[in-house]
């Protein structure tokens, strides 16, 4: 099946609901199947209650997608939200890895493997309005807001989301998916890094990000209660633990958390890596001799996780890369700023 690019070019609303109304096609049976999870649980149903209340005063603009999504669903738009929740209902996911470098010209080249626990057909592209002038394009899935992947606007910013495992949750916050929407329309690095700290967010995650027009690229650590950014001058990778500051990570003590020994195969190879697109792609797509999910960075089909995409661009060509290894398909995208 040939990967979907959904022109969303409407109101927050109608966005929601063209791609819900996508998704609804082929996935009913896997909706009722989530709700039908979470509806059990009256102290979880609760406190979404209050989220959901306060996303809607606080945030009307993602309210209205959420809105619109749940309509094209055709599912009660709260009980939709409650699929949002990953801070509730102990949502652990330890999923991407992601390098950068800067090139000897000042360019930049950045790569990163998008990993998730995949459901057929929950997977597409969408070019999203944010006004008259200006989108973002990112990955679109049924279950989260838009932008809570790799995405690039036409401000001039491209950035990509990693999972963060963080025990510190605050869950009278709004889960983290709105605040990973939130900064996807961003208008500079300065913009980005203000919107990191403006949602009260239930848990954390990680940024990689560049600004087109003052050629700087950051790396920003998110948690529940801090911001820590660095700026990238050299080349860089993070999985999904927090490495910039002495905050505590606890894996998720099974086969399922790979985290640790990724980051450590991925460092291990930072010294000899080609800078280039190929160089870069090269360590993302490693198995490791027992091809197994514990010890390698490129996650493959019989794996608790997969790698869905790689999303790759060099800032010194106006392109981007995406291999979506479910369908076995390369695209290649003109990178547009304003």
């Amino acid at each position: 099946m040939k990967t979907v690019i959904l022109e969303l070019n409407g109101t927050p609303y109608e966005n929601g609901k063209k791609s819900g109304e996508y998704f609804y096609q082929y996935m009913k049976e896997s909706i009722q199947n989530d709700l039908n999870n979470v509806r059990k649980d009256e102290d979880f149903i609760n406190k979404c209650k209050v989220l959901y209340e306060r996303l809607k005063k606080e945030y009307p603009k993602y309210y209205d997608e959420l809105q619109g999504k749940a309509n094209g669903l055709h599912v009660d738009p709260f009980e939709f939200f409650t699929l949002h929740c990953p801070e509730l209902n102990n949502v652990q996911k330890e999923q991407c890895s992601t390098i950068i470098c800067k090139k000897e010209n000042g360019h930049f080249i950045l790569s990163h493997n998008e990993d998730d626990c995949y459901v057929d057909h929950n997977f597409c592209f969408a070019k999203v309005k944010i006004d008259e002038n200006n989108y973002f394009f990112t990955n679109d899935m049924y279950n989260m807001p838009f932008g809570n992947g790799p995405s690039w606007n036409t401000y001039g910013i491209i950035k990509t989301i990693n999972y963060l495992h963080d025990e510190e949750h605050e869950i009278d916050h709004l889960p983290r998916y709105f605040a990973q929407r939130h900064i996807s329309e961003a208008k500079s690095l300065e913009d980005l890094i203000q919107r990191c700290h403006e949602i009260d967010r239930a848990s954390g995650y990680h940024v990689n990000a560049i600004d087109l027009n003052t050629m700087q690229a950051v790396s920003i650590e998110v948690s529940a209660n801090d911001v820590d950014v660095v700026y990238i001058d050299d080349i860089y990778c993070h999985t999904n633990h927090y490495i910039h500051t002495k905050k505590n990570f606890k894996s998720l003590g099974d086969i399922q958390g790979n985290s640790e020994p990724r980051l450590e195969n991925i460092q291990k190879r930072l010294p000899d890596c080609d800078r280039s697109i190929e160089g870069l792609r090269k360590i993302l797509n490693y198995r490791s001799v027992d091809d197994s999910y514990l010890n390698s960075i490129f996650q493959k089909g019989d794996d608790w996780q997969i790698t869905i995409f790689n999303f790759t661009i060099d800032t010194e060509f106006n392109k981007v890369h995406l291999e979506v290894f479910i369908n076995n398909e390369y695209l290649e995208l003109t990178l547009s700023n304003a």
